[in-house]
C-alpha cells in the first residue's frame, strides 16, 4: 500500500527541490555578504574624499599663511620700491583668504555629508545582518524540514 501512495519519483523531486533551495539559500545568503561589501566600499570612497577635502583646505590654509607673512614682510619694508609689491601680495592675501574660506565650508559640508553617509552605511549594515541571520535561520529550518520529509517518505516507503 505504501508503494502506490508514495512514487520514487516524487521523493526524488523532493530531493532535487531540497538540493534547489539550499543552493538558492547559500545564494542569497552570499548576496548578502557582497551587499554589504558594496556598502562598505562606498563608505570608505566617502571617507577618502572627505580626507582629500580636508587635505586641500590644509593646503589653503598654508598658503594663505604664507600670503599673510609675505604681506606682513612687505608692510614692513614699506611696500616695495614702487608700492607694487605692497598691493600684489594684498590682493594674493585676499584671494587665499577666499580660497580658504570656501575650502573651509567644503570641509565642513564633507565632513557633515560624510556623516550622514556613515550613518545609512551603518544602518544598511545592521539591516543586512538581520536579514541575512532571518536568511540563515530560514534555510536551516527549510534544510531540517525537507531532510525530515524526505526521510519520512522514506520510512513509510519501506
Amino acid at each position: 500500500m505504501a508503494n502506490s501512495d508514495v512514487k520514487v519519483r516524487e521523493i526524488q523531486l523532493l530531493e532535487l527541490y531540497s538540493d534547489s533551495y539550499d543552493k538558492f539559500m547559500e545564494s542569497t545568503i552570499h548576496m548578502t555578504y557582497r551587499f554589504r561589501n558594496l556598502f562598505a566600499q562606498k563608505d570608505d570612497q566617502a571617507r577618502d574624499l572627505e580626507r582629500k577635502i580636508q587635505e586641500h583646505l590644509n593646503i589653503a590654509q598654508q598658503k594663505y599663511a604664507h600670503a599673510k607673512v609675505d604681506y606682513e614682510a612687505s608692510l614692513k619694508r614699506g611696500g616695495g620700491m614702487d608700492g607694487n609689491e605692497l598691493r600684489q601680495r594684498e590682493q594674493a592675501l585676499e584671494m587665499y583668504k577666499k580660497l580658504y574660506e570656501k575650502a573651509k565650508n567644503y570641509a565642513e559640508s564633507a565632513k557633515k555629508l560624510y556623516q550622514n553617509i556613515h550613518g545609512e552605511v551603518e544602518r544598511a549594515e545592521f539591516m543586512t545582518n538581520r536579514q541575512r541571520n532571518k536568511l540563515e535561520k530560514s534555510k536551516e529550518e527549510g534544510d531540517n524540514f525537507l531532510k525530515k520529509a524526505i526521510a519520512a517518505l522514506n520510512d513509510y516507503m519501506q
